[in-house]
């Protein structure tokens, strides 16, 4: 059984050893992380007053009259309806315009994610298990993309889609079966052959009986991330993010030992 104590001096002293390359290569790994992590998402708490039911509506104020949601969309439909029919279509060609570049954004940036960002994640990955044995080189970040960049690209797309779908159900199995993914790029930076299933079959069964003591790993770098906090994210880019990667490597190199 792994000792998070050793293991986080392991990690304090590996990422010392090579000190600039594992801050380049972790604010890398940051931002991949975040544009994987990223997502857009829209709440609406407006209620209205129905069956003598009191509840609130948000207001907007148009041309300095307050209008209720309801009231503005009628608003809107009303003056849609007294366009002339050339206004209504170039208004139907406008919107159409804007619709598809947005669809087309969204494509895009799936497809950058999906094709370029994750590869850098395996990349990252490889860097800190190198580092775990020696001065590693930023040369390592090449291996998300070769010998083997589909089936990395493959890989974790699968891992990704099973933890959204599992994030679908109910959030506490989701984040669970995050913890049974989580060795998937590591796997991935040593294997090049491994396919996409069997990856986070192994990873599962690494992680099987561990994934309470790697959330209580991750909970005690809560201090320092406090601590970066109060200098504005600069502590975290010169060594929490770089310790947390490189602690998270020796965890990967002792379930795997």
């Amino acid at each position: 059984m792994w000792n998070r104590k050793e293991l986080k001096e392991k990690a304090k002293a590996a990422f010392k050893a090579n000190y600039w390359p594992s801050v380049l290569v972790a604010i890398i790994l940051t931002i991949v992380v975040g544009a994987c992590a990223g997502y857009v998402g829209s709440t609406s708490a407006n209620t209205v007053k129905k069956s003598g039911q009191t509840t609130t509506q948000s207001t907007v104020t148009v041309d300095g009259k307050e209008y209720t949601s309801d009231e503005l969309a009628t608003k809107i439909e009303n003056d849609i309806n007294n366009l002339s029919d050339d206004e209504k279509g170039a208004l139907a060609t406008a919107l159409g315009m804007i619709t598809g570049g947005l669809v087309a954004a969204i494509v895009i940036a799936a497809l950058v994610n999906i094709f370029v960002i994750r590869p850098i994640e395996v990349g990252c990955k490889a860097f800190f298990i190198k580092n775990t044995e020696t001065k590693a080189e930023i040369g390592e970040l090449s291996k998300g993309f070769k010998p083997s960049w589909m089936r990395n690209v493959g890989s974790l797309f699968l891992m990704g889609l099973y933890e959204t779908l599992w994030a679908m159900l109910f959030i506490i199995p989701g984040i669970i079966k995050a913890y049974s993914y989580r060795m998937v790029p590591y796997i991935l930076a040593e294997d090049p052959e491994i396919g996409a299933n069997d990856a986070i079959t192994r990873s599962r069964e690494m992680m099987n009986g561990h994934k309470w003591n790697a959330f209580v790993l991750d909970l005690s770098f809560i201090g320092w991330e406090l601590l970066s906090a109060l200098t504005f994210g600069i502590l975290s880019i010169f060594y929490v993010n770089p310790y947390i990667y490189q602690t998270d490597a020796e965890l990967y190199k002792a379930l795997k030992g």
